[in-house]
């Protein structure tokens, strides 16, 4: 058998003293997420970086999400993305931004700033997606092809006991550029690595929510704190690492295997073949 090594690549992120990050779906991957972020930000904040947090969700707490969720029944009853807005906010001493209403692309458009030239470095802008459905994953796409390449996104997902994270910026692929320095300019948004995340889901009858799963017993309960774990990690590497070398990463908890796709030319062209396919 010929051994073949395919070469690695980087994405670099320039330097910025300004990072925006939007968080849709404060649920099971989404409430675990939150408090990462908070973490994240607070440490940025010591190093001279300014990051800006919006936590995004329709929805209000419900009995069944205490235990699962980052819930107490305290909070039964009030929009879950001003809860997790207020405690971190006051475990941090930061400023965040609630938003209890379903996403729509436009969020993402009014909230991305403007480029100001002469600043210290680009705004860092990133949304990622902690949502159950295919309409709000479609709004997500939507905002990251009128962004132009400017909104780099993370999507979260899993079932029983296994998740995915894909992380790009782009919705043409034609658009990534390779240099000999090792470097690449972009990579495949999430919806275009899986466009069947943008898709709904088979007939029959309303999707169980994700507390009503693990009620069941058919959604395990530490998949969520996986996947928003490695959600983090990739949120660190981009925001204080500046830097990313993979750009999607599966897992299985049972038993527990994690692996990752390398930023690689071969890996961005079998994208392409399977999308056209």
């Amino acid at each position: 058998m010929e051994l073949k090594i395919e070469k690695p690549y980087r994405v670099l992120f320039g330097d910025t003293h300004c990072v925006n990050i939007m968080l849709v779906g404060i649920g099971g991957t989404g409430s675990h997420l939150a408090l990462s972020l908070g973490r994240l930000a607070y440490h940025a904040r010591d190093k001279g970086m300014q990051v800006k947090l919006v936590f995004v969700d329709p929805d209000t707490f419900e009995p069944a999400n205490c235990g699962r969720q980052l819930a107490t029944p305290a909070e039964i009853g009030y929009p879950k993305a001003s809860c997790l807005a207020w405690r971190i906010t006051a475990a941090f001493g930061l400023e965040v931004t609630a938003i209890p209403e379903r996403f729509e692309a436009k969020m993402a458009h009014e909230w991305l700033p403007p480029f100001m030239p002469g600043g210290r470095g680009i705004p860092l802008n990133l949304i990622i997606g902690a949502v159950d459905n295919h309409l709000a994953r479609r709004e997500i796409t939507k905002a990251l092809a009128e962004a132009g390449g400017r909104l780099w996104a993370i999507d979260n997902g899993n079932a029983h006991s296994n998740g995915q994270i894909l992380v790009g910026n782009l919705v043409k692929l034609e658009e990534i550029r390779f240099t000999d320095m090792g470097l690449c300019s972009g990579l495949p948004s999430p919806y275009v690595q899986e466009p069947a995340l943008l898709e709904p889901e088979e007939e029959g009858g309303a999707p169980l929510s994700c507390a009503e799963l693990t009620l069941r017993e058919e959604q395990g309960l530490m998949i969520n704190t996986a996947v928003a774990a490695i959600a983090a990690q990739y949120c660190y590497q981009i925001v204080i690492r500046r830097e990313l070398y993979a750009f999607a990463t599966w897992l299985n908890l049972d038993p527990p295997v994690v692996t990752s796709k390398l930023v690689t030319k071969e890996n961005i062209e079998r994208i392409g073949r399977t999308t056209i396919a």
